[in-house]
């Protein structure tokens, strides 16, 4: 995993400066902090136009939660369950928004002079993240920090606060859920077609 544990461990003297109100300790957490954060939610959320309101409320959340801090679990444990409950929060407002307007209607696209293989990529990659979005954000997390973090399953359970058993039968599920929702011929016969 790249993540904060083994790249950027958070010493313990920084979160007490934090937790006391050090500007300069805020700032450097950010620093050490924000390519992680970011890269947490556009795993869970995908790639959406309010990412940086996204990052914001995490470090709000987390400089209100700070003084709550109390070591039990590591940092970025902690951080992590900040960045789901942002995620989740946000989830929740889009579905209460969907039932509003209960039909939304996206206009594809439309395509950059890019050479072929980009789009290629940059089609399966948002066919990809369609087919995360799909999946209901329990069993999103774990695929995302089982497939694409490379956590153990044990290391899944520990960051998530579940037992390992629930673990694998979510992964299962999102596996599952995911081939269902994506398919490779389908994004390969759309790049196809468009060529």
């Amino acid at each position: 995993m790249a993540g904060i544990q083994k790249n950027a461990r958070i010493p313990d003297e920084l979160i007490e400066r934090c937790q006391h109100g050090d500007k300069d300790a805020i700032q450097e957490l950010f620093k050490k902090t924000s390519k992680e954060v970011l890269r947490i939610l556009y795993r869970l959320v995908g790639p959406c136009r309010d990412m940086e309101d996204l990052v914001q409320q995490v470090y709000l959340a987390l400089l209100g939660a700070l003084g709550r801090f109390e070591k039990r679990s590591s940092f970025s444990t902690y951080l992590f369950a900040i960045c789901h409950k942002v995620a989740k929060k946000r989830e929740r407002s889009l579905w209460r928004r969907m039932r509003l307007h209960s039909a939304v209607v996206q206009e594809p696209r439309k395509p950059v002079d890019q050479p072929d293989e980009n789009l290629d990529r940059l089609h399966r990659a948002e066919e990809v993240h369609r087919a995360l979005g799909r999946i209901s954000l329990k069993h999103r997390t774990v695929l995302v920090l089982f497939v694409m973090e490379g956590l153990s399953g044990s290391e899944v359970a520990k960051k998530l606060g579940i037992p390992e058993a629930t673990v694998w039968t979510r992964l299962h599920r999102a596996r599952n859920d995911f081939r269902r929702s994506f398919s490779w011929e389908k994004t390969e016969n759309k790049s196809a077609a468009q060529t």
